[in-house]
């Protein structure tokens, strides 16, 4: 059964994006829902669809008049899964088989169910 989350994701490249994080048996798909950073606005969300299409292999991809991510992420391509717990800011970091990183900041919350899900 598939699980949502209402979280940031956190791209290499910087900023964050606002957005929905499901997860199902196969796949994680995160759809942003604005740049939520205090950075470039959208040069941000843009720049950051680019580099993910440039890490080959995961899909990622602009729709809605290059003004909404997309990302998925297939749970066979997942090589490990770790938690990273500060005050306010817990996150889990998706490491892929080509070595791409994809952290996902749940704030103040716990981020273990949403670990444990990815991990299922």
């Amino acid at each position: 059964m598939a699980q949502t989350w209402t979280l940031n994701y956190e791209p290499a490249e910087g900023g964050r994006l606002t957005g929905k994080l499901t997860v199902d048996e196969e796949k994680l798909h995160f759809v942003a829902l604005y740049d939520s950073s205090n950075a470039a606005g959208i040069k941000t969300l843009l720049g950051a669809a680019a580099g993910l299409a440039a890490t080959g292999g995961h899909l990622a991809y602009i729709r809605n008049n290059d003004a909404q991510l997309e990302l998925e992420l297939p749970k066979a391509e997942i090589e490990s899964v770790a938690t990273k717990k500060k005050l306010l800011a817990k996150r889990v970091v998706v490491s892929m088989k080509g070595g791409h990183d994809f952290v996902f900041n749940y704030g103040m919350l716990s981020v273990d169910k949403l670990a444990e899900a990815i991990e299922s």
